[in-house]
């Protein structure tokens, strides 16, 4: 019982792990603002968030967050509006975005 029980265990955290993508976030005030509205992981300056809880926003205003980098930006493919004014940001590549 014992093994049948860690076996379902490691089955269900494996799928777990697997599903869940991370999107590369290396700017900490980038992260911050996207962990604290509701886009990140749960996990603060692990620079990565879930890409599952940023490929559907449509919308994002960052405007005078301190933010240098927005690297990361390629996995909102959902984006329309984007304003990022008052901040470090000397380039930004949204080649990858629709």
């Amino acid at each position: 019982m014992k093994k049948l029980l860690l076996s379902i265990f490691t089955i269900t955290t494996f799928f777990q792990l697997g599903y869940s993508q991370k999107t590369y976030v290396p700017d900490d005030n980038f992260e911050a603002y996207l962990e604290a509205n509701g886009m990140g992981d749960g996990v603060a300056n692990n620079d990565s968030v879930t890409t599952a809880n940023i490929s559907a926003v449509t919308s994002l205003f960052i405007s005078n967050q301190n933010i240098a980098d927005v690297t990361g930006i390629e996995d909102f493919t959902g984006l329309l509006y984007f304003r990022c004014q008052g901040n470090q940001i000397t380039s930004i590549d949204l080649s990858q975005n629709p």
